[in-house]
C-alpha cells in the first residue's frame, strides 16, 4: 500500500504531508500525556512485528500490497499510539526505500491515520455489539479481526482515489487496487487474530479493550491478595 516518490504529481504530497504532520503532532501529545512504562515491551514488539509483516510485498503499479496492521495496533494500544508506531515503521522503511520521504505524509494518512480510526472505530463498534451475547475473549477476537479487513479493503479504495491524480489513469484501477487488497485483507485479518490471540490468553490487560472491561478487573482482583500482602510486610 506504499506509494512511493514521483508517481503522483507534486502537490498531492505536500497536501498530504500538511495534513498528517498536525495529526501526528497531535497523536504524539496524546499518547505522552496517557504514556504507560509497562507498555513499552509491547509497543516495540509490535512495531517490530508490523514492520517484518509489511516487508512482504505485492507490486501493485503504481504502489504496492502489502499487509499492514494498524487495526492491530490500535486494538492492542489505542489509535494515537498506533498512528505513533506507523509513523516510526513508515518513517525507517521510507529511508530502506519503501515508499519515500516525500510521500510519507501520503503514507501515513493511508495507513496511520485511516487505518487506526476505521479499525479502532469498526472494532469498538462490533466488541460492545458482540460482548452483549460472547464472552469478551472471544469478542474482541472477532470484531478486531472483522475490523482488520473492513478497514484493508477502505484504505485501499481510497488510496485508488488518491491516485486517480495520476493524468491517464482510469477510475476502473480503484476497482482493481480495491478487489486485490480485498484478497491481502483476509490475510491482515488472520494476522490480526493470530497476534491478538496470543495477547489475549497470555496478558488480556495490555489489550486496550479488555483493560477496563470485566476481564481486566478479574485479573487486579486476583492479584489484590498478593498486593496487600506486599503492603503488609513492607508496614
Amino acid at each position: 500500500m506504499h506509494v512511493p516518490d514521483g508517481v503522483l504529481p507534486f502537490w498531492v504530497y505536500i497536501l498530504f504531508l500538511a495534513i498528517s504532520l498536525p495529526v501526528l503532532g497531535f497523536a504524539i501529545k496524546n499518547v505522552n500525556q496517557r504514556f504507560d512504562d509497562r507498555l513499552t515491551p509491547y509497543m516495540g514488539v509490535l512495531a517490530a512485528v508490523i514492520f517484518a509483516a509489511q516487508f512482504v510485498n505485492f507490486p501493485v503499479p503504481p504502489a504496492s500490497g502489502h499487509l499492514v496492521g494498524t487495526t492491530l495496533l490500535a486494538v492492542m494500544l489505542g489509535p494515537w499510539a498506533a498512528m505513533v508506531i506507523m509513523a516510526l515503521v513508515l518513517f525507517v522503511q521510507a529511508l530502506y526505500g519503501d515508499g519515500g520521504l516525500l510521500a510519507f505524509g501520503l503514507n501515513f494518512f493511508n495507513m496511520g491515520f485511516l487505518g487506526a480510526i476505521f479499525g479502532w472505530g469498526v472494532s469498538l463498534m462490533l466488541f460492545k455489539g458482540l460482548k452483549r451475547f460472547q464472552d469478551e475473549k472471544i469478542s474482541v477476537l472477532i470484531a478486531a479481526s472483522i475490523a482488520a479487513f473492513i478497514a484493508t479493503v477502505v484504505t485501499a479504495f481510497i488510496l485508488g482515489l488518491e491516485l486517480l491524480t495520476i493524468p491517464g489513469l482510469s477510475f476502473e484501477f480503484v476497482f482493481i487496487i480495491t478487489g486485490i487488497h480485498g484478497i491481502i485483507a483476509i490475510g491482515e485479518a488472520i494476522l490480526t487474530f493470530v497476534i491478538l490471540l496470543y495477547f489475549v490468553k497470555a496478558t488480556p490487560k495490555v489489550v486496550s479493550f479488555l483493560k477496563d472491561s470485566d476481564t481486566g478487573k478479574a485479573l487486579r482482583m486476583e492479584k489484590a491478595p498478593e498486593l496487600a500482602q506486599t503492603i503488609e510486610g513492607e508496614i
